[in-house]
């Protein structure tokens, strides 16, 4: 037998599965996720509570290297690799550079973002140990699902159990890695 991932519980409708997060939420538990048919508003905040700073750290770090990168290139192509004197302009240039630097600068902030996000979301995932819940397939079609994963500071299956039948979950299963 496998080591346990979590404990999965079956809700029929979209508010019932926001009123369990929510009392899981103030019962302490941190470490869930649900899965539902369709989006639920406000259940994204239930789940993961407060702002996400690192996306923009991210984009705003890469935008700050990707324009010094692309103005370096450029400065010291014109200037220190290949001075070229056209008609008394300075080597340094900036007016000339900035074009190229804001566009290189974007494409390097985009870039960072995407995989920031990409990572921040632990994509592309092709296997999670949930997808061997027997209810699964459900959450695709007509039910929603909570899962408390076992990394969860405040999880035991026997409490996990008994607060899942207090909220009125349909079914309650054990999920194993």
């Amino acid at each position: 037998m496998t080591a346990l991932f979590g404990v999965v519980a079956v809700f029929d409708t979209a508010e019932a599965v926001k009123n369990a997060a929510a009392r899981l939420r103030q019962q302490g538990y941190r470490v869930f996720e649900t899965y539902t048919p369709y989006p639920v508003e406000g259940l994204d905040r239930i789940i993961h509570p407060g702002p996400h700073r690192l996306l923009p750290r991210v984009m705003f770090g890469a935008a700050i290297l990707g324009a010094a990168w692309a103005y370096w290139i450029q400065y010291w192509d014109e200037a220190l690799n290949y001075p070229l004197n056209v008609g008394g302009r300075p080597y340094n240039s900036w007016p000339a550079f900035m074009v190229g630097t804001f566009e290189f600068m974007l494409l390097v902030t985009i870039a960072a973002g995407f995989f920031a996000m990409l990572a921040a979301s632990r994509l592309p995932r092709l296997y999670h140990p949930v997808f061997e819940a027997a209810a699964f397939p459900c959450a695709t079609r007509d039910r929603f699902l909570i899962c408390i994963e076992a990394s969860d500071p405040s999880f035991d299956v026997s409490a996990v159990r008994r607060d899942f039948e207090q909220l009125g979950a349909e079914q309650i299963e054990e999920v194993h890695a």
